[in-house]
């Protein structure tokens, strides 16, 4: 029998079934230990775990087969809000009057004018519906959703219910865009998965929760969307894409009840099309481990608030300074619609990091944790918790080994090695992407902060050379390069080279297609004149006589040796390698002041500077030189 995996109601069927036989299973295991059989069970928890797991995949393809296709006060029924003045066209009257409002605050949602000025218009605006009835409430959302959505001082639930109105109209105009598109479009695939993203917002999720008997039970619910604009930011990639990466912010939970709450803060290349990866991590969190019912008192919001960068343009901290005015805005802006004793804190990761410290600068406040992952730095200036100038906050970070992000130090010092912070364990996790990966201390840390569980958090002090040989030197070169290379021009060669990194990324381009573009970039920047081949010869000889070194006294230490032989056999180890390297390196380096010259050449003869004679006179000359029997003077001839 072959099992046709496209109708969403049998999926749902099925996965009710499978729900079912997982309910029955602690009955099963309690009637086996009261015979005294539990050894002949024991099998029984790993198939609940599968049969779980199973019936969350097959509930996810069931709800991405279903294209949503419901009006606005549909919208409105799915968070139970009342849609009788809706129907009557109720609402406009009072979204006159909200208007009203936000310009006697000189401001609407979005501009941004400061934190403390976001808490004084969300009071009002808070004020403002506090005197509405709550059908008067959901009619002015069906109203005019695209201004209640984004709105703080709004209800909660009246914002989850706008943002579903706005995030149904951008399905239906983005899906027939997709229509339009063949499949073999470069914009398609992006697109394709932005639609479906989209279809998935609409979807309802899984929740598990307990129920009065204290039993574990599997409810679908609507998702919940505070912050939502399709047409937000930038377009990261023209080229594969036709809409700008948008603006997203999620909530797990009960967010005006919760006695937790947690933002978390994204890095690069967060888009709308790739929210659902980000917000993975916070219906994890919120699950006291594997398999654990969602904590009825705590809230994660997985803000994708700011227009992120692309690779290229992560240099460039404008995009952070922007994130970080939105940041301490949207902090300030909540608080009014949360509990008077609710403990909020901070989940930054990689770019979002900076978003963070730009935050702090502009403003933000009433944080009681922050922990920062996979940092590149929080900016000029900040060196320690001190720098940050938040006496009632408690900082944390994590870096995992091999996360270059914190390795090359590209915003600044990694906040892992500041003075008064606390760094965190990360066992299990590898890289810059997998501090929220389930089952490693990070994730375990995260949580312990998360729910107060602070005396069990596990700790790491270990050194660049522990974390990953190598590292250390890669940090040094970089911050070589950044010595030669003025922050501006450095910014705008990121800019530069993003088109060309977005070939690569998309498929457009190989690696061999790069090399080119690349080297029209560094020369447009005149990277040759800043960082001279010979200068970064000796450099790459220095740094790689250090890796040898360490290395070769690991090996020699490894197998027994006293420290004063691996000392030893370092030291020979590095001056054999920088014998070896000095010669070879030279050559690149004089080949790559030739091609500098040549270059020079090149653009010389394409100047204005020299008659159209004197131009076909030195061509000529070239051609000559360039026919059979001719070589270029550099070194021995070889004849």
């Amino acid at each position: 029998m072959v099992m046709v995996l496209a109708d969403p109601e049998m999926l749902d069927r099925l996965a009710k079934s499978m729900d079912r036989k997982a309910g029955e299973i602690p009955r099963l295991k309690a009637r086996a230990n009261t015979l005294q059989a539990g050894g002949e069970v024991s099998g029984l928890t790993a198939l609940a775990a599968w049969l779980g797991v199973t019936a969350r995949e097959l509930r996810s393809r069931a709800r991405t087969l279903r294209s949503p296709s419901e009006s606005r006060f549909d919208s409105l029924g799915a968070f139970d809000l009342p849609d009788t003045l809706a129907r009557q066209g109720k609402g406009r009257g009072p979204a006159a009057e909200l208007k009203k409002i936000l310009d006697a605050h000189k401001d609407g949602p979005g501009a941004h004018r400061g934190a403390d000025a976001a808490e004084r218009r969300a009071q009002a605006v808070k004020k403002y519906f506090s005197g509405l009835s709550r059908a008067e409430q959901a009619a002015l959302a069906a109203a005019d959703p695209e201004l209640v959505g984004n709105l703080d001082g709004v209800p909660s639930e009246i914002r989850f219910a706008a943002n579903r109105m706005e995030i149904q109209e951008a399905f239906n105009e983005e899906s027939a865009y997709l229509k339009d598109l063949a499949k073999d479009d470069p914009r398609y695939l992006r697109t394709k998965k932005r639609v479906d993203t989209l279809r998935r917002f609409m979807s309802p999720r899984v929740m598990e929760k307990k129920d009065p008997g204290g039993r574990r039970v599997t409810v679908e619910v609507p998702r919940q969307f505070l912050v939502f604009d399709a047409d937000y930011g930038t377009v990261g990639d023209p080229k594969s894409a036709s809409f700008a990466d948008g603006r997203v912010a999620e909530v797990v939970g009960d967010l005006e009840n919760a006695k937790k709450v947690l933002l978390r803060v994204p890095g690069v290349t967060s888009r709308l099309d790739g929210f659902d990866e980000f917000a993975q991590g916070g219906y994890d969190l919120v699950r006291a481990g594997y398999g654990k019912v969602e904590d009825p008192d705590t809230a994660v919001i997985s803000w994708q608030g700011y227009d992120a960068p692309e690779y290229g343009d992560s240099l460039d901290p404008e995009k952070a300074v922007a994130g970080g005015k939105a940041l301490a805005e949207f902090r300030s802006g909540i608080s009014v619609n949360l509990r008077k004793d609710a403990r909020v804190d901070i989940f930054a990761h990689s770019y979002g990091t900076l978003v963070t410290a730009k935050a702090i600068q502009s403003g933000l406040k009433n944080v009681d944790n922050i922990v920062f992952m996979g940092s590149p730095g929080l900016g000029p200036g900040i060196n320690s918790v001190a720098d940050l100038h938040m006496p009632g906050t408690k900082f944390y970070a994590m870096r995992a080994p091999e996360d270059f992000v914190s390795y090359t130090e590209g915003h600044g010092k990694d906040p892992a090695d500041f003075k008064g912070i606390t760094r965190l364990a990360t066992d299990r996790s590898h890289r810059h992407s997998e501090y929220y990966k389930e089952d490693s201390e990070s994730m375990n840390n995260l949580q312990r902060i998360l729910f107060g569980d602070t005396k069990e958090l596990t700790f790491e002090h270990t050194t660049l050379d522990e974390e990953m040989m190598g590292a250390q030197e890669l940090r040094m070169l970089v911050a070589f390069l950044r010595a030669k290379v003025p922050p501006d021009v450095a910014n705008k060669m990121g800019r530069d080279l993003d088109p060309i990194l977005q070939n690569k990324i998309s498929g457009r381009a190989g690696m061999t297609d790069l090399i080119g573009p690349i080297q029209g970039v560094l020369d447009k920047h005149q990277m040759l004149d800043r960082v001279t081949p010979q200068e970064l010869q000796k450099e790459l000889v220095a740094l790689s006589g250090s890796l040898t070194y360490k290395q070769t006294c690991k090996a020699v230490e490894e197998i027994g040796a006293p420290a004063w032989v691996a000392r030893a056999a370092g030291g020979s180890a590095m001056l054999a390698a920088t014998k070896l390297l000095d010669p070879a390196s030279h050559l690149v380096a004089k080949g790559m002041e030739l091609e500098r010259l040549m270059n020079d050449v090149g653009d010389l003869f394409s100047g204005d500077s020299l008659m159209a004679d004197g131009v076909r006179t030195v061509g000529a000359a070239f051609d000559l030189l360039n026919q059979p029997g001719w070589s270029v003077p550099y070194g021995r001839s070889g004849r």
